[in-house]
């Protein structure tokens, strides 16, 4: 029966009998799984991790069956569990049923739904309301078809055909194996009006991600009346599973192929692994027909025996043949993947020790009084100041500073990150940080920027209008050098922008530095109580001294008139003026003679008196010319002086004094020694939800602890059987 809501306790009733009973019987069925006490043991450890909430860390066996529709797959599931899954020819399983087999004290069984994440909240709470129980074989078809109502599946013509959601049905008794068995829709290529384009990918989907499931031991149905080139499921297996070592085929329907045919011959050479070639092999399996859907299971099994001794398929290894065998081979198959993944559980339960360790230490412990708290505060200020010490010197031999990529590397790292954000900085300036690209005449840009080049003539009419406008007392032909510093204020504008977007980056990078941090070494809670109580202020603080000193930087070079005593800056304008006086020089020489002082022959014959006219008219100078040239080149070499001294003094006066160097002040033991005791309460307090984490920290630690030891002592054990095996 099914219901949609948790039912009040009452005492046993006979309903409660029979589904003890069909428990029971359901562990009978399966028990043949256990391979021996050892098995036993080594599932029980397994699945004690995974009860207290570490499947992540280890997976529990399953067996999934799969194949194409009609394939006879359900009926696979049944015989080997029990359970009378629904069957039909066509249409039938439109969704995951996961039948999970489990070690309890009190036989029972639980049905319900487990939504698939595509559903809404409001999805979701409805699917998982679905309760179910069943009191005998007979309860299950009407639970499956209550399930299909409940997913959407019948009903309107527009119902869904198939569901991502999955039915599990939860059996326990006291002798179960700790296992999962899954029931998949059937795969198929050809859509029809009951099945579309979009199911058949929907349903491989389905059905391939439990293949990828690491624990899955995939059985792999491909039924004899189909040709088995129309039947992919080994296809999707050899790709996900190319080693083959958890892969088992299996053929069903061999009564349905007549004796003696191609299609017989086919098969049979598919058992024995002729043709497509399977590392753990194929078996045979005779199930339930339409005119023997009512047989009992000793009926069935029966029948199974007659037509395999009389037969063709009796040729095949007898280990190959019938439900029991196939109990036998996945028992088998079971127990040595298991085995063979003891050494990477034991890797996985070790290192989810170490993750349990670390969110115990993170947390710390309990703390409930204002000497408690404090001293919480005192040992994250000390940890913390240390690290960000590390972190600005450099120093990354703490295990905090190992990272997964660059971008995780720079949170961590600040030196490194900061000196590449400088890098970035100096490197904007130089190629963006002036105004106006002015181009020689002489010379081609040399990058793409039309909306700030400028050709040095017309730049040298901007000039002489400046000059006009500047004028003072100089005399004719000369300039005042106040016009040098007007150029330069112009030039330097973007200084500004492009500094202040750097102090962001630096306070960001900052930032994220102490959330590194604190993240990874107290509790969430306590993380965002100090970054938005204490360290978000203070660093907002910091960047407030930070902007203030890159103003304190930047006003002298916008108000006041250039001062400098570097010799880099006459140098600078001789260095300019020369490579421009030799260029023209070259030119008139190669208008005048054909060559340049570079490529003239040692003697040649020329007009000596028309070179030296040319010379001498082409170098004539003209004082109005000049002085606005003298004024342009020395104020572009100025501003190379200024872009210098002021990236410098932004890096060390400002960067690195007023905020880099106090980073590791913004949360010593010396602030918090100095806490109020309201200070200590608000960043020091622990929440329910710590509490809670501590508690399920702890337990988890001391699971996988036992299970580490269980673990341990299992491999002992199973070494000295080993050890005594052999001398016997």
């Amino acid at each position: 029966m099914v219901s949609s809501s948790m039912a009040k306790k009452k005492k046993p009733t006979k309903q409660a009998k029979m589904t003890t009973d069909l428990a029971e019987d359901i562990s009978h069925k399966t028990s043949s799984f256990i391979h021996s006490t050892n098995h036993r043991d080594l599932l029980d450890i397994v699945d004690s991790l995974r009860s207290h909430g570490v499947s992540h860390y280890v997976d529990l066996p399953q067996i999934i069956v799969c194949g194409s529709q009609s394939s006879g797959k359900s009926s696979t599931l049944e015989s080997i569990s029990g359970i009378a899954f629904p069957t039909s020819e066509g249409l039938c399983t439109r969704f995951a049923t996961e039948l999970i087999l489990r070690r309890g004290d009190k036989p029972e069984i639980k049905v319900h739904i487990q939504p698939s994440a595509s559903r809404s909240n409001k999805e979701r709470a409805r699917l998982s309301a679905f309760a179910g129980s069943a009191k005998d074989q007979n309860d299950f078809p009407q639970i499956v078809e209550a399930a299909k109502q409940v997913m959407g599946l019948t009903g309107s013509e527009g119902a869904k055909v198939f569901s991502t959601d999955v039915l599990r049905i939860e059996s326990t008794s006291p002798s179960a194996p700790n296992l999962t068995l899954v029931d998949l829709p059937g795969l198929f290529g050809a859509s029809d009006k009951n099945q579309s384009d979009d199911d058949a990918a929907l349903v491989q989907d389905l059905v391939t991600s439990y293949m990828r499931q690491r624990r899955s031991i995939i059985l792999a149905v491909v039924a004899a009346d189909n040709p088995f080139a129309n039947q992919p499921v080994t296809k999707f297996a050899r790709e996900i599973d190319p080693s083959g070592s958890r892969t088992l085929g299996l053929i069903t329907k061999p009564d349905k192929i007549d004796e003696g045919s191609e299609s017989e011959r086919y098969y049979i050479e598919l058992a024995q692994n002729l043709n497509v070639k399977l590392s753990l092999g194929w078996h045979v399996l005779r199930n339930r027909g339409h005119t023997t859907a009512d047989d009992t299971t000793e009926e069935r099994d029966d029948r199974e025996a007659e037509f395999f001794a009389n037969s063709t398929w009796s040729d095949l290894d007898e280990s190959q043949l019938g439900v029991s065998m196939l109990r036998a081979r996945l028992r088998n198959i079971l127990w040595k993947q298991i085995q063979t993944g003891l050494p990477g559980v034991k890797a996985e339960v070790q290192s989810g020790i170490k993750g349990c360790r670390t969110k115990v230490a993170q947390l710390g412990k309990a703390r409930s009084t204002m000497r408690e708290k404090h001293t919480y505060l005192q040992r994250i200020s000390s940890r913390l100041s240390k690290l960000v010490r590390a972190a600005i010197d450099g120093v990354y031999a703490d295990g905090f500073f190992e990272s997964i990529d660059q971008q995780d590397a720079f949170a961590r790292r600040l030196r490194a990150n900061v000196q590449w954000i400088l890098s970035q900085y100096a490197e904007e300036m130089r190629i963006d940080g002036h105004a106006l690209e002015i181009v020689e005449d002489d010379l081609k840009p040399t990058r793409l920027c039309p909306k700030r080049l400028m050709m040095r003539e017309e730049y040298l009419d901007v000039v002489t209008n400046l000059m006009v406008e500047c004028r003072g007392r100089e005399l004719p032909g000369t300039y005042n050098p106040l016009v040098v510093g007007d150029l330069f204020s112009r030039q330097c504008k973007p200084w500004d922008a492009i500094t202040q977007n750097l102090v962001e980056q630096i306070h960001e990078a900052a930032a994220n530095n102490f959330l590194k941090i604190v993240t990874e070494i107290c509790d969430e809670n306590t993380s965002s109580r100090l970054m938005k109580g204490h360290i978000q202020p203070a660093l907002h603080l910091l960047r407030q001294d930070l902007k203030n000193k890159v103003d304190e930087l930047l006003e002298p070079h916008l108000s006041i008139h250039p001062i400098t005593y570097n010799d880099y800056l006459t140098d600078t304008v001789k260095d300019i003026q020369t490579k421009r006086h030799d260029r023209h020089f070259d030119a008139l020489s190669r208008t005048t003679c054909g060559y340049t002082s570079k490529d003239a022959p040692t003697e040649f014959d020329i007009n000596l008196r028309q070179v030296l006219f040319a010379l001498k008219k082409g170098t004539r100078p003209n004082v109005e010319e000049y002085s606005a040239s003298l004024a342009a080149d020395v104020a572009a070499a100025y501003y190379q002086v200024a872009l210098k001294k002021f990236i410098d003094d932004v890096s060390v006066n400002a960067i690195e004094t007023c905020l880099i160097q106090r980073l590791p002040e913004v949360f010593c033991p010396d602030v918090v020694w100095d806490f109020a005791e309201t200070d200590v309460e608000r960043l020091g307090s622990e929440d329910d939800n710590t509490v809670k984490e501590r508690s399920d920290a702890t337990k988890k630690l001391a699971i996988l602890e036992k299970g580490l030891k269980d673990l341990d002592a299992f491999v002992a054990r199973s070494s000295v059987h080993a050890v005594a095996a052999e001398e016997l």
